[in-house]
């Protein structure tokens, strides 16, 4: 349990105690770790709370959908909701910001803190993912609180930590990240089935994979970058968040250590970056 994270564990606890109704959002185009830390904690207060009414936000994934459903919601359904976002680190990626400044705001995040835009913001950059950080929320609840978890929480956890690791090879991989994933593994769920289900992927972006490797350009030494039109993507018939599932494909590019991405959405630019460490 990371010490340095217990008060603000005990004022979530607190400010979800008290509410009648929380409302989870995750960032836009969401990857793993976006579904399965918003699903996570959505699932732990409702088999935890069972009275309480949770509703989960986001447009759906094609990847990932089969994880769970989001609901459809209004300004109405805002009132009198204690709000929380996870893996969203700055404001204007929030999907579906129908919340005011009257709702209270919770953040749980592992990206830097550059936008701390929530009443309470659980940030911690040390661990692997979002993922990790309610696994140890969670433990906290456990100790003070007699929470509880069941095989479904353990799956979205996992799913998120592999993702945000690429299968615990990158090097935000910690001995704390094992020693999570293989907590979470005592569960019951296939793990095997998840992931399997989780990669597969159309025959379309397969072929749009293919045009990435024939396509990349090497700008100078150790970077390389690719140029994605939006005619591009109409004739694959992919979009930009299918397209931004496959930056990492060229991780393995030999002396590679920084890459990009510049995807063309019609009324902006949006550049995906990815490096190897400092260079």
């Amino acid at each position: 349990m990371i010490k340095s994270n217990i008060p603000l564990y005990e004022e979530i606890y607190k400010k979800i105690k008290e509410s009648n109704k929380i409302i989870l959002h995750r960032h836009e185009r969401p990857d793993p770790d976006a579904y399965g830390s918003q699903g996570s904690l959505a699932e732990l207060i409702k088999i935890n709370f069972p009275d309480k009414k949770v509703i989960l936000v986001g447009k759906e994934s094609p990847s990932l959908s089969f994880l769970f459903n989001t609901e459809e919601v209004v300004p109405d359904d805002y009132k009198d909701a204690l709000v929380i976002t996870t893996d969203t680190a700055n404001f204007p990626r929030i999907d579906g910001k129908l919340f005011t400044k009257n709702n209270f705001l919770i953040k749980i995040d592992h990206h830097p803190p550059l936008d701390n835009y929530g009443d309470i913001n659980l940030v911690n950059t040390e661990v692997s993912s979002t993922c990790e950080l309610i696994y140890d929320l969670y433990l906290y609840l456990r100790e003070r609180h007699n929470f509880v978890i069941n095989s479904n929480i353990a799956m979205l956890l996992y799913i998120g930590i592999v993702g945000d690791t690429g299968r615990f090879l990158f090097s935000n991989t910690t001995e704390n990240t094992l020693k999570v994933a293989s907590e979470l593994m005592k569960y019951d769920f296939n793990m095997t089935e998840v992931i399997d289900r989780m990669e597969t992927i159309s025959e379309k972006l397969m072929r749009f994979r293919a045009f990435i490797f024939e396509n990349y350009q090497i700008y100078s030494e150790g970077a390389a970058y690719l140029k994605i039109t939006k005619d591009d993507m109409d004739k694959y018939g992919v979009t930009p968040g299918e397209v931004s599932s496959g930056i990492n494909l060229l991780r393995s590019l030999k002396n590679l250590q920084v890459w990009c991405f510049a995807i063309d959405e019609g009324n902006k630019v949006r550049v995906r970056i990815r490096s190897k460490g400092p260079c």
